[in-house]
């Protein structure tokens, strides 16, 4: 794969920007921009894409490591096999896949070949497990709360099957596992969201607290400092002390341990016992069926005990389960949930309700099949 390279510092400002992605892509798709009528799939992982002008190309879906974190020796095995079999390019997607593209299906089974000799499992395309996406948590994350990347590396150890197509699901499946309640893993409307919490209100550590407080207590009347001012339930309060100095407290009653004030300021202890994830399911962003949607909270807070994460990977094994033995033939997880009521749903899952958990039904109606109606 060649890299075009501008050594001199002088001659890198002379570049375009943005570069016309048109530029970037391969001769063949290049001409049959906007000429793609049909495809079909060859297995779980290679995708035939037909032109009207009767060009084909076959794309080939490879699953990465939590995170994509690749060698650089990797890397290089992977840009052999593009410039040997392909057409010298690779493309990585919003799922942290990574997609090989070739011009006849026997090179993309040979792709197919050698990437899973390497180790990587090749699918992810229709009725099936597409991506487990995470955040990089502890690798560069300052408010990680626990550690995604090693949680996504034990949920494909057992759903591969779903990724490769081995087992099929119902309609495509796509999980997602954040670190911490800033969600940077993906997004919050997914078919099953993982995501790291505190579980229980912070409490701010005596003295260093007052690094991220304004030194007189004169200031509070004219402005209300970050760490009180993130918070988006009001549970932080600032108060000015007899001496003139800055008091904080939280208020645990109202706290939902979503860790905003952590973001501006590290100075709060958290009880390490009490950290867990809370999973939410039947979410998406596909216009199909009744459009995108939000997840419900169906599980409020599970511990986190690593390396095997066995009560993580039962909550949800038991959601793919449930969804796979009554879901209708393409029907989305949430599409699932709204067919039978979260309510049933929930006394399938067998997980108690309360508080943390009550979730209410919600019309999701709006895709834009539907909003087109209004127009």
């Amino acid at each position: 794969m060649s890299l075009a390279i501008t050594p001199e510092p002088k001659d890198r400002m002379n570049k375009r920007i943005p570069v016309p992605f048109s530029t970037q892509l391969p001769e063949i798709i290049r001409n049959n921009y906007g000429k793609w009528i049909d495809r079909k799939f060859h297995g779980n992982g290679i995708i035939e894409h037909i032109s009207e002008t009767g060009d084909r190309i076959f794309t080939i879906k490879v699953g990465l490591p939590p995170n994509s974190r690749l060698s650089v020796d990797t890397l290089e095995k992977f840009v052999d096999i593009a410039d040997k079999y392909g057409l010298g390019v690779v493309r990585a997607t919003r799922g942290m896949n990574l997609e090989f593209i070739t011009d006849s299906l026997d090179k993309a089974l040979k792709i197919k070949e050698e990437v899973e000799k390497l180790g990587f499992p090749v699918g992810g395309w229709g009725r099936s497990l597409w991506h487990i996406t995470s955040c990089t948590a502890y690798l560069t994350c300052t408010t990680a709360v626990v550690d995604a990347p090693s949680i996504t590396q034990v949920l494909y150890n057992y759903l591969k099957p779903y990724f490769t197509g081995e087992i099929e699901l119902p309609a495509k499946l796509m999980i997602f596992v954040a670190g911490c309640p800033n969600i940077c893993g993906g997004t919050l409307a997914g078919d099953i969201v993982i995501v790291g919490h505190y579980g229980q209100a912070p409490k701010p550590d005596p003295e260093r607290i007052k690094f991220c407080l304004p030194a007189s207590a004169e200031a509070l009347k004219k402005v209300t400092p970050d760490v009180a001012a993130v918070c988006p339930v009001g549970a932080i309060k600032l108060f000015g002390k007899p001496d003139g100095s800055v008091g904080i407290e939280v208020d645990e009653r109202k706290c939902i341990a979503c860790s905003r004030c952590k973001n501006v300021c590290d100075y709060f202890d958290w009880d390490p016992n009490k950290i867990g994830v809370a999973i939410f399911a039947g979410g998406k962003t596909s216009n199909t069926g009744t459009g995108p949607r939000l997840p419900y909270k169906v599980v409020p807070w599970l511990p986190v005990n690593p390396p095997e994460y066995r009560e993580v990977v039962a909550a949800v094994r038991k959601i793919i389960d449930v969804w796979r033995s009554e879901a209708k033939p393409g029907e989305r997880l949430g599409d699932y949930i709204d067919r039978i009521g979260i309510d049933e749903f929930m006394s399938k899952l067998g997980v108690p309700r309360t508080r943390h958990n009550r979730c209410e039904e919600a019309s999701w109606n709006f895709g834009v099949r539907q909003f087109i109606t209004y127009m």
